[in-house]
């Protein structure tokens, strides 16, 4: 509950019938001049949130009663619930993360300043290692999360091992320009699909997915590995199976023939 006050109130303060109020995120508010209050004085107001616990008092009460404000128990048990089932596959829109990242933000920021304000902030150093960010856990949250981030492709290629599998997209939908990791290579989308176990990226999806592979000038001295899945581009140098092609002609889709195939279409063998 918002609450406003002549003048700066205590973060804890008794009631006296049991219970206390604590008040967070306090701010001083001066009101604007305008014409009609231009020569009056400017007075000062003090806004804060607060809410009502009973005593004993302890930093994990306050804590609750202070994320109870914002999430009710129900809430916070479907926010959970639905990021749990998303990670498990179901369909479940991916704005979950971001949610569920946002729900994990404000607890942590509620628990550092509830204990600052009751004196028990804690210390770097004694903090239980058990308490930080288990690396499996950072691993999967940034799987989650990297195709939200802007990367280019070589950007992408780069923290390639970052990136969700494919398998563990089967049944969900992906967006153009998403990116996955199959068979040690990286993906990227075309067109948005829900993913199939029989559409596996590579040859018979070209229209579905293109492999992202290393930046090259292709130029004839540093021509660009082919691998059967990717557009051509005229005149543009392609290689494959230690043979270098010149491309004659823009394919405009990802093609999946070996250069060899393609020779007298799309491409010509360099001598």
């Amino acid at each position: 509950m918002q609450a406003f006050y002549d003048s700066k109130p205590p973060y804890l303060e008794a009631v006296g019938n049991g219970s206390y109020v604590y008040r967070f995120n306090i701010e001083e508010v001066v009101p604007e001049l305008t014409d009609e209050n231009a020569g009056e004085e400017k007075v000062s107001q003090w806004k804060c949130e607060e809410v009502t616990v009973w005593k004993p008092v302890t930093s994990d009460k306050v804590i609750e009663a202070v994320i109870r404000a914002k999430y009710t128990a129900s809430a916070e048990i479907a926010l959970v619930n639905k990021f749990n089932a998303y990670q498990q596959g179901l369909d479940v829109d991916a704005s979950v993360v971001s949610e569920y990242t946002e729900y994990l933000s404000f607890v942590a920021e509620v628990k550092r300043t509830v204990r600052k304000d009751l004196g028990e902030e804690r210390s770097a150093p004694e903090t239980p290692a058990a308490l930080a960010p288990r690396q499996s856990d950072i691993v999967r949250l940034l799987a989650l999360t990297v195709n939200t981030m802007s990367l280019s492709d070589e950007d992408a290629l780069s923290v390639k091992s970052i990136y969700p599998e494919w398998a563990s997209l089967v049944g969900k939908t992906v967006k153009k320009d998403e990116k996955m990791q199959c068979d040690g290579k990286l993906w990227k989308v075309l067109q948005e699909h829900t993913v199939q176990e029989q559409w596996k990226p590579g040859t018979g999806t070209e229209s579905l997915y293109t492999e992202i592979v290393e930046s090259a000038a292709g130029t004839e001295d540093d021509p660009i590995p082919y691998d059967n899945n990717m557009e051509l581009e005229q005149g543009k140098y392609y290689s494959q199976d230690g043979e270098v092609y010149l491309c004659t002609r823009d394919t405009e889709i990802p093609v999946y023939n070996p250069l060899k195939d393609l020779v007298g279409i799309y491409v010509e063998l360099v001598q």
